[in-house]
């Protein structure tokens, strides 16, 4: 039994410093969640007067501002929903970097995949086509390629007549 504890003993040391580890990197300040919650804040809103920048990459004034108010209501313990519903009341849905996934916006997200979707359709549809063409162009082909062969043999026969002449 002893000896059974022994041998187990370094694994359980182990396992114990790997737990109090774990639990230090794991309590992050509440700086860090901040700027942490900040930051995916800033990815999510656009910003207003620039084409295409979230308020993450842009270098405007309204946007250094809206960060600004972004950390304060953060700091003030509102939640990411509050934060982006503040903005979408005072600049529209369009400060949003997603659109949200409801109404007629489901047809933003859903366009690329239903034209993806009627695309395939259609090519396949195009060889198909294809394909019974080329079969009825050569199932038709072959009496006249009889034809044709009887055509050149003739004309070989009389070229061969008239060159031997």
């Amino acid at each position: 039994m002893l000896r059974i504890t022994l041998r187990l003993l370094p694994v359980i040391l182990l396992l114990l410093i790997l737990v109090t580890l774990l639990a230090a990197c794991s309590a992050a300040s509440p700086a860090d969640s901040i700027d942490e919650k900040a930051r995916d804040i800033y990815r999510s809103l656009m910003c207003p007067i620039c084409s295409g920048q979230t308020l993450e990459e842009s270098q405007s004034e309204l946007s250094a501002q809206m960060r600004v108010a972004v950390r304060e209501m953060l700091e003030q313990g509102k939640t990411k929903e509050e934060i982006l519903q503040f903005f979408v009341d005072r600049y529209g849905v369009g400060v949003l970097a997603a659109p949200p996934k409801s109404n007629m916006y489901l047809l933003v997200w859903l366009a690329p995949v239903i034209g993806l979707a009627i695309g395939g359709l259609l090519v396949v549809r195009v060889i198909k086509a294809g394909l019974r063409r080329k079969e009825s162009a050569t199932e038709t082909a072959e009496p006249d390629n009889q034809y044709w062969e009887k055509r050149l043999a003739s004309h070989l026969k009389d070229w061969e007549t008239k060159n031997r002449q």
